[in-house]
């Protein structure tokens, strides 16, 4: 919380050209995204969206961010780039002071991202990056031959 409001931050994100295997890198107005390696502890995980990650996806480690509002701004700025490979600049934390076991809340593995004020309020949307990509690559497909596909 740095004080913009969420929707004019999405707004002002800029992209550059990219690096290394990415074609954009995304340039925010806010400060960066902090992320860390964390494992899931397993009695934690949610089984149905564990069986429901992509082949080659580790469930049980992956980056983690207790930054929402910053990754919904990010991926919104990166669906709007779809299908470009998009990439943004992180603060990588080495050390969980705790708040990540604390704060952690996911049943979805991460997969879509709670945007509230608390965690302990109901949350005021969910944002799954997935459901807006889905429509433009059943598009991109029915555009390729000229009809709707099966």
């Amino acid at each position: 919380r740095d004080g913009r409001v969420v929707e004019n931050s999405i707004n002002e994100i800029t992209s550059g050209p990219g690096v290394g295997g990415y074609d954009v890198v995304l340039r925010v107005p806010f400060p960066s995204i902090e992320i860390l390696r964390w494992n899931v502890p397993r009695h934690d995980a949610d089984l149905d969206a564990e069986l429901n990650c992509p082949v080659g996806v580790r469930p049980r480690e992956h980056w983690f961010t207790l930054d929402n509002r910053r990754l919904y701004c990010l991926q919104r700025a990166a669906v709007s780039l779809w299908p470009s490979r998009v990439a943004a600049v992180v603060a990588i934390m080495y050390a969980d002071p705790g708040t990540v076991r604390k704060k952690f809340d996911s049943t979805s593995l991460g997969w879509s991202v709670c945007i509230g004020n608390s965690y302990e309020e109901l949350p005021i949307a969910r944002w799954d990056w997935r459901e807006r990509v889905l429509p433009l690559e059943v598009g991109a497909a029915g555009d390729e031959d000229g009809g709707v596909p099966e």
